[in-house]
């Protein structure tokens, strides 16, 4: 899953595991006009049709092909995706009193080569650039305040098809006591499970900056595979989750790319505190790979919430 936007090179090839559709009202109260409700804050229809009319200004033979392989629903999608995204960040970073400077939003502009450099062959626009990358940066600095101290004990067990990592999932979901059954069930067979595994985040940076584990409050389950479209899926119960580990070293050696992804998944807890819920014509949300996705059955994984089990 890449949270940055995407070259137009690669679009159309990446753009069916984004998701939204382009306008239309929403259902149920509040939420009429609205694309997307984020907590207390409407992103409304508007905002994510101006942006894509921006976009298929600024790239001409974009829109026939998108046209042409039926896919302009996604392009739809994948914008009010980035917009749900985007104030996640900042209510996280409220939380966090996270802040980034006009100056490093002009630097970071400069460093890939001017406004125009920028955007070009992408699907954000120069009106909106600044935006997407005070976005990049905010996550960044999310991921680098926690990064080195994230540790979680996690139970965990794995499946081959999305049905059964469903039923695992849920039956995880349960308690301590049915999850330890799956497990040692599992394990029996000779299956990869274990309980009470602990893992740091500087442990395996690239399991923190792609997938939803380190993100992911005690009691909840997740459920996704790690190598997308492998057929190897992963059953993870959260039971315990610390970010005030002892530091290995000063964020764990990590690059600015590997701190953005996992503070972009650090953003599954803000969205499961204060709620996402997308206009049915978007889609749904997929709560694992934080975008949107055209129906339930082609999101990521499972997030399921219970109650958090005693450390």
């Amino acid at each position: 899953m890449r949270f940055r936007m995407l070259r137009h090179g690669r679009l159309l090839a990446s753009i069916a595991a984004a998701g939204l559709l382009l306008a239309g009202c929403g259902s149920g109260p509040n939420q009429v006009g609205a694309a997307a409700i984020v907590g207390d804050t409407r992103i409304p229809v508007t905002e994510v049709q101006t942006w894509f009319d921006e976009a298929l200004a600024k790239e001409p033979d974009l829109k026939p092909q998108l046209r042409e392989q039926g896919q302009l629903d996604d392009l739809g999608r994948q914008l009010a995706a980035q917009l749900v995204r985007q104030e996640l960040v900042e209510q996280a970073a409220r939380d966090e009193r996270l802040a980034v400077t006009d100056q490093q939003v002009t630097d970071l502009i400069n460093r890939m080569g001017g406004p125009q450099q920028a955007t070009a062959g992408k699907i954000y626009t120069q009106q909106n650039l600044r935006e997407v990358m005070r976005t990049q940066l905010l996550a960044t600095e999310l991921g680098r305040k926690y990064f080195d101290r994230l540790a979680i004990t996690f139970d965990y067990t794995q499946a081959t098809t999305r049905r059964e990592a469903q039923e695992k999932a849920q039956r995880m979901l349960q308690g301590p006591a049915e999850a330890a059954a799956v497990v040692n069930t599992d394990a029996r067979t000779g299956l990869p499970a274990a309980l009470g595994q602990h893992l740091r985040a500087t442990d395996s940076p690239r399991l923190a900056a792609a997938t939803p584990l380190f993100g992911a409050q005690p009691g909840t389950v997740l459920a996704f595979e790690p190598e997308p479209n492998s057929g190897q899926w992963l059953i993870a119960r959260i039971n315990d989750r610390r970010t005030d580990a002892p530091p290995a070293s000063p964020a764990g050696g990590a690059d600015e790319q590997t701190l953005q992804g996992v503070g972009m998944f650090l953003l599954g807890i803000t969205a499961d505190r204060v709620g996402v819920r997308l206009s049915p014509r978007y889609g749904v949300w997929d709560q694992v790979s934080l975008t949107a996705v055209p129906n339930d059955s082609e999101t990521t994984g499972f997030r399921l919430t219970g109650r958090p089990t005693a450390s």
